[in-house]
């Protein structure tokens, strides 16, 4: 059994308590400890006091203690997304746990701001049960990991982490590619794309195939989606649950932190939670452990 620690930020706020529902399938990985951090923001009055935090946290304390995890608790007062910055950077941390607050958007509820910060800026991996996840969270357990791919030697991080996963409880791969009739266009000639797409769609379907010898012995699901990759791929999920997408998103140049591909973005926007990691900046003794296998 691993000795894996998750840190889990809860505001006082029922949203942020959806994240508890993760924890069991968390032991299934190889996690026995869980960190609870809770921040008083003078900023914001809807967030408990710092002494009101104490009693708030004792009775999840309580629950995860009987289910067996070792248990510590961080109440602090300040800016949330720094001092929760700060926490998911000890090296103890092997991930961060988010049940995320949302905003309407004009089709889904959108990340809060909190919740986009700590998206973007932990240095450690982040497992994201976003505002529109619509799986039942409480029997959450993985049995379908998807990894959407694009022949890039970015998109292929994720093999190495969804094949370990996988391996541990057993759970199906699903892989998914989106392309689109502008890939099979010829610059000038509009009318070659419908021409060309069949070859475009043959080339996909080779690539997944080549991925999933990635993966002897599991069981592989391979999807080509046509269409805009973060449109297609959530459309896909919307009318294919899965329990969990992992996907390696674009890190950070210099001091200045891009923003999470528009791929990611809608995908965090998506139906199912997200397991969202930075090359480099992904430190974790699970996904050592995934890399080393």
């Amino acid at each position: 059994m691993s000795d894996y620690t998750v840190l889990l930020p809860l505001d006082g706020d029922e949203t942020s308590e959806d994240a508890l529902l993760v924890l069991p399938m968390l032991r299934t990985i190889g996690f026995s400890k869980v960190r609870f951090i809770s921040v008083d923001s003078p900023k914001n009055m809807k967030t408990p006091t710092a002494a009101a935090f104490s009693g708030y946290l004792a009775p999840h304390v309580a629950t995860a203690t009987a289910a067996g995890w070792e248990v510590e608790t961080v109440i602090a007062e300040g800016d949330p997304v720094d001092l929760i910055l700060d926490a998911a950077s000890k090296d103890d941390v092997d991930l961060i746990l988010l049940a995320t607050h949302g905003r309407t958007g004009l089709e889904r509820i959108r990340l809060g701001s909190v919740s986009d910060k700590l998206i973007k800026n932990a240095l450690c991996p982040r497992l994201v049960v976003g505002p529109n996840v619509d799986i039942d969270m409480a029997t959450y357990s993985l049995k379908r990991i998807l990894v959407p791919v694009d022949g890039s030697d970015l998109s292929e991080e994720s093999l190495p982490i969804a094949r370990h996963l996988a391996k541990l409880v057993g759970a199906e791969i699903d892989l998914i590619q989106a392309v689109s009739i502008t890939s099979g266009m010829v610059v000038g000639d509009t009318g070659a794309g419908a021409d060309l797409m069949p070859g475009v769609l043959e080339s996909a379907n080779t690539y997944l195939a080549r991925v999933a010898e990635a993966f002897p012995g599991q069981k592989v699901n391979t999807n080509v989606v046509i269409g805009n990759a973060a449109d297609s791929i959530v459309e896909h999920l919307d009318n294919n649950p899965v329990d969990l997408v992992v996907i390696a998103s674009r890190g950070r140049t210099g001091f200045t932190r891009f923003a999470l591909s528009s791929v990611t973005e809608r995908i965090l926007q998506g139906p199912d939670p997200v397991l969202v990691f930075e090359r480099g900046e992904d430190r974790s003794r699970l996904f050592d452990a995934a890399r080393s296998a």
